[in-house]
């Protein structure tokens, strides 16, 4: 699960920002559900869910894409580059210093016997930083330090032989992690983490296509096509089953004669045919049953475009319900609806906002820091401008009129 996650200096993002899943002393619950999970016996509770809002342009995406470039760099660094060439990361651009600084990333996490405590620091052209850190998941629990990577000097726990041997023979390219090169020695701590970064799924609105090639690919399993067909006709998409015909999904509806008796069943091609909600929530229902069942971590932007508010409100609940996310799942989503934003829904350090300072950068924080009562409006709050984070709109009908 994820505990914490820290950037500083990556797209909008200037200051340090920091995104916490550890539940805060609040003596509060959602509606009907548990969305807290308790970590094994650390005196540690983390939270199933949590929601960004803020204004277009807020650096709520940019909160997202931190994360999967995390993701993407500690995976591929070894692998998806040669020596000399450069990082992709870009920082943030908007102030005369920060241009020149490194962009820092950490991220501590759990698998439930470990938690670990991971980060680097780079530029485009190298690694300038890299450490790791672990300890049990257990009360008072010492961390230990397993490497700590400073320019070209690396040092590392005397247990660690793998690690040991990729250092000392200088097998680490500038411009790619030890983490990464260890995992492709079988490096067993390097391996975990990156199967653990691998269950966690980051998507965005903006790669429809690509979460639509990823959704068919599922389909050849029978049980998986039946699961998913049922979580189709929960929404009451009017689909009561789907098939793949020459390699094309393919929808299929009851039809109905003018007494409304059933008297046949139509196909129809699903992406041509079906609505833009239909298929964005199609091609989310893999990644919410997978995380479900296996308690992996879902990260999506926008969840709540194309879909209607009480579908998506059930989607949250599926993770806050303990009884239908035993494993400890965990959601992460950008928001604009707030409809969602209710104590029904979210406890109060499950909303975060994002807003940018007058110079450009993107702040997070959360609505646990607000002293209001867990019954408070929060909608309604937000909608006032009580919580900041919203955007400010300009005279619009002064630039619509033409007249002198």
């Amino acid at each position: 699960m994820i505990i914490e996650f820290c950037a500083t200096n990556y797209l909008s993002i200037k200051e340090e920002l920091k995104l916490s899943f550890i539940a805060t002393p609040l003596k509060e619950s959602v509606q009907g559900a548990s969305s807290l999970f308790a970590l094994s016996d650390t005196g540690i509770s983390l939270l199933r869910s949590a929601v960004l809002y803020g204004a277009n342009a807020s650096g709520k995406s940019n909160v997202l894409k931190a994360m999967a470039f995390f993701k993407r760099f500690v995976a591929d660094s070894f692998k998806d580059s040669q020596a000399g060439e450069e990082i992709d990361v870009e920082n943030f651009r908007l102030n005369a210093n920060s241009v020149k600084e490194h962009t820092v990333m950490e991220a501590t996490f759990t698998d439930g016997e470990y938690i670990y405590r991971y980060g680097f620091e780079v530029d485009r052209r190298s690694v300038q930083q890299e450490w790791l850190y672990r300890r049990l998941a257990k009360k008072r629990a010492k961390e230990v330090e397993l490497f700590y990577r400073d320019g070209n000097e690396t040092s590392v726990h005397p247990k660690s032989q793998v690690f040991q041997e990729i250092v000392g023979r200088n097998m680490v390219r500038g411009n790619a992690l030890l983490l990464s090169t260890a995992a492709q020695f079988n490096e067993q701590t390097s391996v975990s983490i990156l199967r653990w970064l691998s269950d966690t799924q980051v998507l965005f609105c903006s790669e429809d296509e690509k979460l639509w090639e990823n959704a068919i690919r599922y389909l050849d399993d029978e049980k998986l096509r039946e699961r998913i067909t049922a979580f189709a006709r929960y929404a009451d998409l009017g689909i009561e089953n789907i098939s793949k015909v020459d390699n094309r999904l393919v929808s299929h509806h009851r039809q109905y004669d003018d007494e409304g008796r059933e008297v046949n069943n139509v196909a129809f091609a699903f992406n041509r045919n079906e609505s833009e909600g239909t298929i964005k929530y199609f091609a989310l229902a893999y990644p919410i049953i997978d995380a479900l069942d296996h308690g992996k971590r879902v990260i999506i932007d926008e969840l709540d475009s194309k879909l209607h508010p009480l579908l998506v409100k059930r989607i949250i609940a599926l993770f806050n319900d303990a009884s239908t996310n035993p494993h400890g799942a965990q959601l992460l989503f950008t928001a604009h609806d707030t409809h969602l934003l209710s104590a029904e829904l979210f406890r109060r350090d499950q909303v975060w906002f994002t807003q940018k300072d007058n110079l450009g950068a993107t702040e997070l924080y959360s609505l646990a820091e607000y002293k209001v009562r867990s019954n408070s409006p929060f909608e309604k709050d937000y909608l006032l401008g009580k919580y900041g984070a919203t955007p400010l709109v300009g005279d619009m009908e002064r630039v619509l009129n033409t007249k002198k």
